[in-house]
């Protein structure tokens, strides 16, 4: 799978555009959570966040499923 490109992934939670759940999560690397990219939590700093393309790669990155959006229920999960 290519890299995801990182400044085009924080735009799309930036806008929380639910067209793109299910693409890719983002992990908080400060909290150590993963979620969604529409998920309605406050928008992370750029700087804190990494993005994988499935929940179970962001799991394997030691990375807890987000329990307001539940990514670990979209494709790509565990």
């Amino acid at each position: 799978m290519p890299p995801l490109d990182h400044d085009r992934c924080y735009s799309i939670v930036k806008n929380a555009d639910r067209r793109f759940d299910g693409w890719f999560v983002t992990a908080v690397r400060t909290t150590g959570i993963y979620c969604r990219p529409s998920c309605p939590a406050i928008t992370p700093k750029q700087t804190n966040v990494e993005f994988h393309h499935t929940a179970a790669a962001a799991q394997q990155r030691g990375f807890r499923a987000c329990k307001r959006c539940r990514p670990d229920a979209s494709p790509g999960s565990p």
